[in-house]
């Protein structure tokens, strides 16, 4: 309704206009020469309304003419912008596959376009190093790492490629200068854990981890290659607080009370250690390898008091006592340890040498990878076989 309104507002207004300018008196004489024009004052203001207008429209076709070059490269280069983040846009999609032959084509019709912008950087490089062409995707992200504000993609790229060749020297300056790119990244974080972890560095490895597994695991390794025994005691204790179970743990922890003088309280972390999680570790760090057999089957009394009727404390007076000759203790145990229906294999031996037959070949417990499930013979921070950090758990073979 407002617009119909309007509508004749203006309507009304441009007739009044046209009235008075039709209404004013006089004439309007223009003499060139030998030509005299005479009319009147309105067909004069008509005839300049007309002549302005014919001016206009001139100029904007000589405005136009003069910019048609300049419109042609520009719509030129707008087309070719055009193709250029189409190709981008298709080379992520294929890379997104796996399909680096596709994706190669598409950074190659980008670069084409667009030129070394940094995103075509990065489609050129990732793909580069989809089709296994190291070389030419290092060159990539070498150009990508020059970049003010995509550095990082450009050291991200370079550092993984350093990682994955063994180059720490060139993987720890990746490091640094990534992280001046992109200060606090967690994905940074996590390289430099395993670059730490792949050069043993476990302090290093300790301080950039808060999975308490991890944590055990690199202070138990901290522990044990520290060559200063307050390091080695310090290291251990987190060890332990983080996973008391852990027997590697706490037999590191025991072996470092003793090495700073402290014997009575390594027999004490060993109990406690005992009481958490019975392991066979655990038991050898208890029993003095330099005592008479009936010692040891005396120490083997007092830990296996910790945890009556455990498995492995049965276990552990089973074999103290054959080994002192105390053949009716050996085999009350073995056969206590065979009715908890956790057998590995180590009652079963003794009950054979018991009987004068070969023994077992031993126990069939074992650390075993809970990623990957791979059986390692000894225990270690990192699986040796999926190179997952603290999974390796003590299991009986399945």
């Amino acid at each position: 309704m407002w617009r119909a309104v309007r509508f004749i507002v203006i309507a009304a207004l441009l007739l009044v206009l046209a009235w008075w300018i039709g209404g004013l008196p006089g004439d309007v004489t223009a003499v060139s020469g030998p030509y005299r024009v005479e009319t009147s004052v309105p067909a004069a203001l008509l005839i300049l309304v007309l002549i302005a207008l014919l001016l206009t429209a001139l100029l904007r076709v000589l405005g136009g003419v003069r910019r048609a070059p300049g419109g042609v490269l520009a719509w030129r280069g707008g087309r070719r912008q055009r193709l250029g983040e189409i190709a981008t846009q298709r080379g992520l999609v294929a890379l997104a596959a796996g399909d680096a032959a596709a994706a190669r084509a598409e950074a190659g019709r980008a670069r084409k376009c667009l030129g070394d912008t940094p995103l075509v950087l990065l489609l050129t490089a990732e793909s580069a190093r989809l089709a296994g062409m190291a070389e030419q995707a290092q060159e990539a992200f070498r150009q990508l790492a020059q970049h003010k504000d995509m550095g990082f993609l450009g050291h991200h790229g370079l550092l993984r490629h350093s990682l994955a060749v063994q180059d720490h020297e060139a993987a720890r300056d990746h490091v640094v200068a990534a992280e001046r790119a992109y200060p606090g990244s967690a994905w940074l974080q996590e390289q430099k854990k395993a670059l730490a972890v792949r050069q043993q560095d476990w302090g290093t490895a300790l301080a950039l981890t808060r999975n308490p597994a991890e944590i055990a695991a690199f202070a138990t390794a901290a522990a044990s290659a520290s060559t200063t025994p307050q390091n080695a005691l310090a290291y251990a204790k987190k060890a332990v607080k983080a996973s008391p179970g852990l027997a590697p743990a706490v037999v590191a922890y025991a072996a470092a009370l003793r090495q700073v003088g402290k014997p009575r309280a390594a027999k004490k972390a060993l109990a406690v250690g005992w009481k958490a999680a019975p392991h066979p570790l655990i038991a050898a760090a208890y029993l003095d390898p330099l005592a008479t057999p009936l010692e040891r089957a005396q120490a083997a009394s007092e830990l296996a008091a910790v945890r009556p009727n455990h498995p492995e404390s049965e276990l552990v007076l089973g074999e103290t006592a054959l080994a002192a000759r105390l053949t009716g203790e050996a085999r009350r145990h073995a056969e206590a340890a065979l009715a908890t229906h956790a057998d590995d294999g180590r009652a079963t031996d003794i009950l054979a040498r018991l009987e004068g037959k070969l023994a077992h070949a031993g126990s069939d417990a074992g650390w075993v990878c809970e990623s990957c499930q791979t059986r390692c013979v000894d225990w270690a921070p990192i699986c040796p076989h999926c190179q997952r950090l603290g999974t390796l758990v003590w299991r009986a073979q399945q």
